[in-house]
């Protein structure tokens, strides 16, 4: 996997506060050094060198954030966690990292995501998620449907956020545990290859003059409805 790069001083001191795995800093000024914990390994590097390392805007700090590990799904299979997230072709990564960190602050340890034709984990998706990504196991699959049937032999639920309103509306949903919560696309929402194999379909019923949620806020409100009910039970 591409070395992800987290550019600039607050970002880099963003990413030090929220653990994410940093291989090494560099900075260009050595009175900085006093800035960063000493855990961290540093090294100091001329304006050259670190303007060919990127074409963002470093300000002098850069860190080289650990690749992303991403899990086999059949730890998640022997996981059974209570609830896991499933992304169908999201695009924009602001939307992936927003989603990401919606997820770690509704207890969501577990996300799955198709390996093509979707926003990939990125500098951008990290800054975002703001720390959200830690402790978050990722799985990233060839085929969503296939994926979502393997599990359902498996004993998992699969529900299906949609735009229509005679799916069951969120807030009526009896949720089975373990259950993979399904967010679709930006733009055209849930695959039809994934509807085809979903135990239900949900829609959040809205009453002013908007057509749809940004996705984001679709999913936190869907997971903080399961969340809430998870504690009163």
């Amino acid at each position: 996997m591409k070395q992800l790069i987290m550019c600039g001083k607050n970002s880099v001191l963003e990413a030090i506060k929220s653990k994410l795995q940093i291989q090494l800093i560099y900075l260009s000024k050595k009175e900085n050094i006093k800035l960063i914990p000493k855990e961290y390994k540093i090294e100091i590097k001329d304006q050259s060198f670190m303007d060919q390392l990127t074409k963002e805007n470093h300000q002098g700090f850069i860190a080289l954030i650990e690749p992303i590990q991403f899990k086999d799904i059949n730890y998640l299979i022997s996981k059974k966690p209570q609830t896991t997230l499933l992304l169908d072709h999201i695009q924009d990564p602001h939307n992936l990292g927003a989603i990401i960190r919606t997820a770690n602050a509704a207890g969501i340890k577990d996300l799955i995501l198709p390996k093509e034709n979707a926003a990939s984990i990125n500098e951008t998706v990290l800054k975002i998620a703001s720390g959200g990504i830690v402790g978050m196991n990722i799985y990233r699959v060839n085929s969503l449907s296939a994926t979502i049937s393997k599990l359902q032999k498996n004993g998992f639920w699969a529900y299906a956020t949609v735009l229509d309103e005679k799916a069951l509306p969120h807030t009526q949903v009896s949720y089975n545990d373990p259950s993979i919560i399904i967010v679709g696309n930006e733009g055209t929402g849930v695959s039809k290859s994934v509807l085809s194999v979903v135990d239900q379909t949900v829609y959040i019923k809205q009453y002013g003059n908007v057509q749809s949620l940004n996705v984001s806020v679709a999913t936190g409100i869907i997971l903080f409805d399961l969340v809430s009910r998870n504690e009163s039970e």
